[in-house]
């Protein structure tokens, strides 16, 4: 059984409510001579079709207590954070009503699923913000398997920031290739709550391994002359990030996960964090990571942590052979005691005291891009191949300007696609901070991370892109039509302009 500890319980009946309510996926909105309208529905074409299932989903303000003590104002999905984690079959069709209670605008962003252009819930791009008590209608095929998520992708800076993100689980429609006993879905965030000291930045990066622990403890230890310089020079108006929570919990405020003795255990991981790369440990085992953004690996891989940048998911399993009580943590400088940690108990052994958390990464085996072998799942290109340089830039002297090939957005160049190219995309990050960089609609091979060609790449949605001239390739084909957004996953790099959109005709 796969539970999915909540900072407050909802069961599936709770978040999965049936909608009485007909004729919203009619409803149409325009927008500069566009018009924007939810596709037609499933329940349109064939009123007889039982398949369609729909999802209500609220977003509105609540007071949400981090920990004791801790309580924000704050913005949630049906009045919990993370919001109601949505459970779906492959290629089952869902739609979900998405009622806006908030005072400002929001839409939602079904992020690495292959959704039609007109559901990608991207503002003024794919459909104009839903206003305050509008309701808008999304409906879409649950494609490809795997753990994915979705979030507003209004003003995220603070809407992110405040609490509107949940897990979205597709399960496979065949067997799945790493089966296990018992599941758990953990979401990382970080908060600005101005109620402690900021934490050390973690603005260079960890995903690619270059310089294993210059890129993962730059923030403290000053990884170097990069990271020295990076600290002088970059970071433009960064929130001051003081707490951080596992599923919208901080601890001890965190509920603790159960296992059996001999159990296979497995975790989704997502980073929902505006700025923070969490490097994720548990005392006593090692990890097997299975999944990158969601997508199986052909072996799994055995580590001792995993560094997870903001928007990225990892599956990972782990045996249960040492009974006790355990914590499970980020190993980064000061996270664990700003509230990212959890129990993991035994059954039988809950009056267990667990050793502390131990920061810091020397002598582990820890996750990297080049250790994964990916399972080709991307579809196969039929058209003609393309290839594009996007040099990453910004930053500078503290500067709030983030560039793409020297440009902001909406002045960048974008890549112009027919469907069914091949694209291949050199990523050059020129700047003090990595960017982890999303691309909507479809997934892509990663295969070639700082100059080493990756054995069999991997396959994600967003990418790490280390600082101090760090690189990344990605290859994908061109399936999906639309205007799709590739940004920085980071909400004020997004807003500082490093976006350009992938133009599929």
């Amino acid at each position: 059984m796969e539970a999915a500890v909540k900072g407050q319980q909802f069961s599936r009946r709770d978040f999965l409510r049936i909608s009485g309510q007909a004729g919203l996926g009619a409803l149409a909105l325009s927008l500069g001579g566009r018009t924007f309208a939810p596709a037609t529905t499933l329940a349109a074409r064939d009123p007889a079709n039982s398949r369609l299932k729909e999802i209500t989903l609220e977003a509105r303000e609540i007071m949400w207590e981090l920990a004791p003590g801790k309580r924000i104002n704050a913005m949630a999905y049906n009045g919990q954070i993370p919001g109601p984690e949505l459970r779906l079959k492959e290629g089952e069709r869902v739609r979900i009503i998405v009622k806006n209670s908030l005072p400002e605008p929001t839409t939602i962003h079904w992020h690495g699923v292959d959704v039609p252009n007109s559901m990608d819930g991207v503002p003024e791009i794919t459909q104009k913000p839903v206003q305050p008590g509008e309701t808008f209608v999304y409906e879409f095929e649950a494609k490809p398997a795997g753990t994915r998520w979705y979030h507003t992708h209004f003003q995220e800076h603070k809407q992110l920031d405040l609490g509107l993100y949940a897990p979205l689980i597709i399960e496979p429609a065949k067997p799945d290739p790493f089966p296990f006993d018992r599941g758990y879905t953990l979401v990382f965030d970080d908060w600005a709550t101005g109620t402690g000291r900021a934490l050390p930045s973690t603005r260079e990066g960890t995903a690619g391994g270059r310089g294993r622990m210059d890129g993962m403890m730059g923030g403290m230890m000053g990884g170097g002359m990069g990271g020295m310089m990076g600290g002088m020079m970059s970071g433009g108006h960064t929130p001051g990030y003081d707490v951080m929570t596992i599923n919208g919990k901080a601890y001890p405020a965190t509920q603790p996960l159960k296992v059996r003795e001999a159990d296979r255990v497995r975790l989704r991981l997502i980073n929902a964090s505006a700025n923070h790369t969490h490097v994720i440990r548990l005392a006593g085992h090692r990890l097997q990571v299975t999944h990158t953004d969601g997508n199986p690996l052909a072996h799994s891989v055995e580590v001792d942590a995993v560094p997870i940048t903001p928007s990225e998911r990892y599956d990972v399993q782990l045996v249960a052979r040492q009974p006790g009580a355990w914590i499970l943590y980020c190993a980064q400088p000061g996270h664990a005691g700003a509230g990212e940690q959890i129990l993991v108990v035994y059954e039988g052994r809950e009056g267990d005291k667990p050793e502390p958390a131990v920061q810091g990464v020397t002598g582990l085996d820890v996750w990297h891009y080049s250790l994964g072998r990916g399972r080709d799942v991307v579809p196969r290109p039929w058209g003609e191949q393309r290839m594009f340089n996007l040099t990453l830039s910004g930053g500078m002297m503290g500067s709030d300007v983030w560039t793409i090939n020297g440009k902001r957005y909406p002045n960048t160049d974008p890549l112009r696609l027919k469907k069914g190219d091949r694209v291949r995309v050199m990523l050059n990050n020129m700047s003090m901070e990595a960017h982890p960089m999303h691309l909507h609609g479809q997934s892509f091979k990663v295969v070639a991370v700082n100059g080493k060609r990756l054995t069999q790449p991997i396959i994600r949605d967003s990418v790490d892109v280390e600082a101090h001239m760090g690189s990344v390739v990605i290859e994908f084909t061109a399936h999906n039509p639309g205007d799709w957004f590739f940004h920085c996953h980071k909400p004020m790099h997004m807003d500082g302009g490093m976006i350009t959109l992938a133009k599929i005709g």
